[in-house]
Order: structure tokens, then C-alpha cells, then sequence
């Protein structure tokens, strides 16, 4: 059975950074399981080659984060499989790193690349690769925790955000934790994590109240294999990315089943993101309505559609009003959802935004509104919505666009008509929605 193309638009917003008017015509010829299928499909995914500036000594630092920043935008807009980089995408906000504590850019492209390549993949390896993450290590100060001076920093976010959440753990257990960690560090001449064992805590530690030499390696398996933990990761893991994915404060019984299919698969990630994007209830009115995107997902989105490059419609000139620094999240709990993105400075940085991406089209002379003078009002709303993907404008919206235009015209302002109806459809409610 076919898939109805609203569902198939849906599940591309959320899944991708939107899909194109052809992408959805074809994917809808597929039944729900299929289409999931497609969507999580990795291998057309194109190599991870980093900017050419990042290993040349001579290229400034801040020059390097710039490339790093632009080249990621254009792989999230122009990737033939970008389920990987929605992936990579949240994985950057659950394991929060951010370039204005490590100051290396060469270390977030390493953490970058590894989420990248493991996009999908069981959830230990995911935990045990982010914890040796030089990146990680310096965010979370690993690098002076040794014997004799502990640091709890890594030990409490790797149980309260990244895999237990708050009230999951005690005191006494991110100590121990905290020196089963000592001597996991950064070996500044290879740039590689490196353990250095003369700094390593050996004594006799109780975690979860088991007592032996644990080390930081070991802390991981235990939260993912204790008995009583196990099913708190799952449920933990299932909701975060539910809401994600779909809608804030999911029914404990939705959490409770996608935690038993991810228990199932060995904490397999690829196989919660497929017991998600087939739930009747991700097609819902609820999850249809339930996220605005992301300032990052709404540039992304917006480059994908007017086949744009991040050197021609310069995000990083607009992200720090829109409250979202990509490779710099505020702080070690990431980036919120939704009502986080929503505030006046917001808007008046993406009506910059958009005011400046209506003068480059009209430089390239392939501005998407051209012809509007050409159409009637009512035509040339019709054509501005599909231009930018909200077929299912409300008709408040199309109203207010609508008599806009025939207001313009009664004013002779047709000069400018072109433009300012590009700023306005890029503000409307509906592009806001993800």
C-alpha cells in the first residue's frame, strides 16, 4: 500500500531536512515499511573528507572553525542519505561538546566524524567512542583528573545526561565513577586520546554497589548491563529521541514500548529510529504539529531547496541572532525544542536572513519569485508556498499573504513585490513548523 504524500512529507522533515517535491511524488509509491527503510538507508552517504584548511598549519584557527562550520552545513544540504547527518545532528546535542571550551577545531571534527560513522550503531559503541573523544575529555576536564585530584565532571554527565538522567544514580556513584576515569586523557603530540596508567586511580571502588578496581570503560558496560539500569537507558534514550524526532512529553506507554524494542536489539540504534518513524502515532496531528525546527534545520532546510551553498547564503552570519551556533551549544545540556527557538531577537535575525538571501538570488538572477508580477495574487502566493515546501498553508496564512500582495499592487509597488514576498513566506508560521 502506498503512503499518503502528506505522511511521506512529514517523516522527510523529520527524518532529512525536508524532501523535494520529487522525492516525495516517488517515495509515496512505497508502503509504510518500505519508506521507512529508504529514509534510514546510509549507503549512497558520501565520504567524510574534512575541509582541506583543517591540517594546514598555516591556516588561523578561527579560520578553521569558519570551514568546518560551512562544510558541515553544505554536507547536511546536499547528502544523498541525510538520515546520516540528522544523526550526527543529534548526537552532537545529546553529547555536547562545544568549540568554545575545547578550542580545537581538529578535535571536534574527530568527534564529529566518529558520531558520523556510527550514526546507527549499537548505543555502547556510541558511549564508549564519545568518552575517549579528545573533544569530550577536554569539555569535561578528563585530562586533570587523575589520582589525588579527581574530576567528576565526565563521571556525572555521562549517567545525568547522556545515558541515565537525573535521580538515576547517587553521589557516591559518579565518585567512583569519577576515579575509574583517572588517567583517560589526550596525548598532545599524536592529538589521540591516550591512557596514561601512572595517573590511574587503582584502588578499590564501589559503583552501583559492586566493589572492585573499576575503570572508566568498565563504568559504561556497567550502566548498559546492570540489570536495574539497563531498562532507565532504554526508556531515557527512547524518549529523547522521540521527542526529537516527533513531539514533546510522549505517553509513558509509547516510551515504554519503543524502550522494549530497543532493549531487544541490544540498544541498537537503527532499530528505535525504525520502531519510531513506523508509529501511527508519528503520523499523528500531535506529532505533525509538534516541533518548530531548529535555527541549524531551518538554514539546512532553506539551502536544500534553493540549491544553495553555505558560501552563498553565509549562516554563520545569522545563527548566533538565531540562538543556535552549530559546534557550539550553550552548554553541556544542549539545545532545547521548540518554544527555545521562539523569541522576537530570533525572528529578526532570520528576516535578516532572508532579506539578504532575496538580494543574493536576485544577484545570481535565479530568484524563485521572479515571475510574480506575471501571476495573479492569489497565483503567486500558491507558487511561493510550493517554492518553499508548506503545501498545507493555513488559510489565515494564505489570506494575510494574499491580500499583502493585492495591497502592494493598489500601491504600485510591484518593484519590490518579488522580494518582500520571499521575506514574508520565509517568516510564515508554517515554515517554522519541522
Amino acid at each position: 500500500m502506498a503512503t499518503a504524500p502528506a505522511d511521506v512529507a512529514h517523516l522527510l522533515r523529520r527524518a532529512w531536512f525536508g524532501g523535494t517535491p520529487t522525492q516525495i511524488t516517488q517515495l509515496a509509491a512505497l508502503d509504510l515499511p518500505a519508506l521507512v527503510d529508504k529514509v534510514l538507508d546510509t549507503s549512497t552517504a558520501p565520504a567524510d573528507t574534512p575541509p582541506p584548511s583543517l591540517n594546514n598549519g598555516g591556516v588561523e584557527d578561527y579560520q578553521k572553525l569558519q570551514d568546518l562550520v560551512d562544510w558541515w552545513y553544505d554536507r547536511m544540504a546536499t547528502s544523498a542519505a541525510p538520515i546520516v547527518e540528522k544523526m550526527t545532528f543529534f548526537w552532537h546535542g545529546h553529547f555536547v561538546t562545544a568549540i568554545d571550551k575545547v578550542d580545537q577545531p581538529d578535535y571536534i571534527y574527530q568527534q564529529n566524524a566518529f558520531y558520523r560513522a556510527n550514526v546507527m550503531a549499537d548505543f555502547a559503541t556510541l558511549v564508549h567512542g564519545m568518552a575517549l573523544q579528545p573533544a569530550m575529555i577536554y569539555y569535561l576536564d578528563n585530562d586533570p583528573n587523575t589520582k589525588g585530584a579527581p574530576n567528576q565532571n565526565l563521571a556525572r554527565e555521562l549517567m545525568e545526561l547522556f545515558t541515565l538522567g537525573v535521580g538515576n544514580y547517587t553521589q557516591a556513584d559518579v565518585e567512583a565513577s569519577a576515579a575509574a576515569w583517572t588517567g583517560h586523557s589526550v596525548n598532545e603530540t599524536t592529538r589521540k586520546y591516550q591512557f596514561y596508567p601512572n595517573n590511574h586511580d587503582n584502588s578499590m571502588k564501589t559503583f552501583f554497589g559492586k566493589t572492585q578496581n573499576w575503570d572508566g570503560p568498565q563504568i559504561i558496560d556497567e550502566i548498559l548491563t546492570n540489570p536495574t539500569k539497563r531498562p532507565i537507558v532504554a526508556r531515557y534514550m527512547a524518549k529523547k529521541l522521540w521527542e526529537f524526532f516527533a513531539y514533546q512529553n510522549p505517553d509513558a506507554t509509547l516510551v515504554q514500548s519503543l524502550a522494549d524494542v530497543f532493549t531487544a536489539s541490544n540498544l541498537n540504534v537503527r532499530s528505535l529510529l525504525q520502531a519510531i518513524f513506523n508509529r501511527p502515532e508519528f503520523y499523528s496531528a500531535q506529532a505533525k504539529q509538534g516541533r518548530v525546527f531548529s535555527p541549524v534545520e531551518f538554514m539546512v532546510n532553506l539551502m536544500r531547496r534553493l540549491g544553495l551553498t553555505a558560501g552563498q547564503m553565509h549562516p554563520q552570519w545569522f545563527q548566533e541572532g538565531m540562538g543556535q551556533e552549530l559546534l557550539n551549544p550553550p552548554n553541556v545540556s544542549g539545545w532545547r525544542l521548540n518554544s527555545y527557538w521562539l523569541s522576537t531577537s530570533a525572528a529578526s535575525a532570520k528576516a535578516d536572513m532572508a532579506s539578504n538571501l532575496n538580494g543574493f538570488l536576485n544577484d545570481l538572477k535565479k530568484h524563485p519569485l521572479a515571475d510574480t508580477q506575471k501571476r495573479t495574487p492569489a497565483d503567486a502566493v500558491a507558487h511561493a508556498l510550493d517554492v518553499f515546501g508548506i503545501p498545507d498553508a493555513s488559510t489565515a496564512t494564505k489570506t494575510v499573504l494574499t491580500n499583502w500582495m493585492q495591497t502592494q499592487r493598489a500601491a504600485k509597488q510591484g518593484f519590490a513585490e518579488a522580494g518582500n514576498l520571499l521575506i514574508l513566506t520565509v517568516l510564515a508560521p508554517e515554515m517554522q513548523l519541522a
